[in-house]
């Protein structure tokens, strides 16, 4: 029985709440801008400073000046859902995720900096539990051979945040080729608890656990720029691996009540969970059609299987990818609008989701528009709306997601 508990609570124990927008890297996120929010198609980007992370290269194709560039992202939506057994539970707690840019180009060359959430960045809170928290009660109440027998309630929420420092520079070496070469910190924070509470004839009984975990790792960003003609611009960038191991902290663990000492389940204190960020290969291909006619095409792939990572759940894990296009139109030299649509392919069976926060395959679109008040301001808002795919787990476990993203931002060009 304690084999039972172990397993179903370690799931609960290791889960990573993920950023509102789930790219198609299991942990990478991308969606660092308002511009993200209204194209979903960046990685050709080379019209504001939010390219610093999409194009580092391709901030050479724009005017000389300091760049300093805001973002925030509210999730108006974000729920995920677990469905089993004729329960369902839900979270539906949103957030606000910020970045900052910035930027200074002169002549052939630039200095850049960038503060994002390239992993995490996000938040649930089950306030009647989930699928988690009734399997670890259900594994419980046989443990008291009829003391007890109803789960009156249960809790479950958590919060994932990878903070991102990213300084580097680029260089134009012609009017056709840029290249740039960045260097990124990243603080992992991690932080779960929860509890059961079991009724019957005793008094009610909780069993609680509140844990965290943190590490910081260094990897490295290359890119490159390339216009073969006035028309046409490719970018091209490569995020490192960055080396992660997080490392517990373990406030409270009573789980498991057959286990006299120290009387839980979770890993100990001090115990590392190997969790590499992993590396990421962007391509994108602009096109400008007319002078107000400008499209985007992108693949973002993700090097999931070359991450080091000790979760059971990614060992036959594949790499993932987000391919996606984008329409943007000028209606005059302040006022543009875009579309863009974005298929995700995250390279994970049903059974190595997330209950808490699956990370599930998706269809999604964005629409936005970007204003130029003078040569110095410029804002622009962002919707995007995530269609996924639900899936169910071998032990039927239905789990599905609904995500709604807005985005606004301010630049200012000295």
């Amino acid at each position: 029985m304690k084999q039972s508990i172990v397993f179903v609570f370690m799931a609960c124990a290791i889960f990573c709440v993920t950023s509102p927008l789930l790219a198609g890297g299991i942990d990478n996120k991308t969606n660092y801008s308002a511009e993200y929010l209204r194209s979903l198609n960046r990685n050709a980007a080379t019209d504001s400073a939010d390219a610093v992370i999409y194009n580092p290269a391709g901030v050479m194709k724009m005017k000389d000046g300091i760049y300093l560039k805001l973002d925030l992202q509210y999730t108006a939506i974000k729920e995920a859902t677990n469905r089993f057994s004729g329960m369902e539970f839900e979270s539906d707690k949103t957030d606000i995720v910020p970045a900052l840019f910035a930027l200074y180009k002169k002549d052939r060359w630039s200095a850049f900096g960038a503060f994002s959430i390239p992993a995490g960045g996000g938040s649930i809170e089950f306030e009647q539990g989930n699928a988690t928290t009734t399997g670890i009660g259900m594994g419980l109440i046989p443990s008291f051979m009829g003391a007890y027998d109803t789960i009156s309630d249960q809790y479950l929420e958590g919060k994932n945040v990878y903070y991102g420092y990213t300084v580097g520079g680029a260089y134009a070496l012609s009017d056709m080729f840029s290249m740039s070469l960045a260097a990124r910190y990243i603080n992992a924070e991690k932080d779960g608890n929860g509890f059961v509470t079991l009724s019957g004839l005793y008094p009610d009984a909780t069993y609680a656990v509140d844990y965290e975990q943190e590490d910081g790792g260094l990897g490295f960003i290359l890119g490159l720029n390339f216009t073969p003609a006035e028309e046409w611009n490719i970018g091209v960038r490569y995020e490192s691996k960055t080396g992660l191991d997080l490392e517990y902290t373990v406030n409270k663990d009573d789980v498991d009540p057959l286990t006299p000492d120290p009387g839980g389940i979770l890993p100990p204190t001090g115990f590392v969970e190997n969790r590499d960020l992993p590396a990421i290969f962007g391509l994108g291909v602009a096109y400008t059609v007319s002078p107000n006619i400008r499209i985007e095409a992108d693949l973002t792939y993700y090097l999931n299987d070359d991450a080091d990572w000790s979760d059971p759940r990614f060992r036959d894990v594949d790499n993932g990818f987000d391919l996606g296009v984008a329409l943007e139109y000028a209606f005059s030299p302040e006022l543009k609008w875009s579309v863009g649509y974005l298929l995700t392919q995250t390279g994970l069976d049903p059974d190595g989701l997330l209950l808490e926060y699956p990370e599930l395959d998706a269809h999604t679109i964005a629409a936005g528009v970007a204003y130029e008040f003078n040569s110095s301001w410029t804002s622009n808002v962002g919707l995007t709306k995530i269609f996924y795919g639900d899936e169910t787990t071998s032990s039927g476990i239905t789990l599905e997601k609904d995500v709604l993203l807005l985005g606004v931002s301010v630049q200012y060009r000295f």
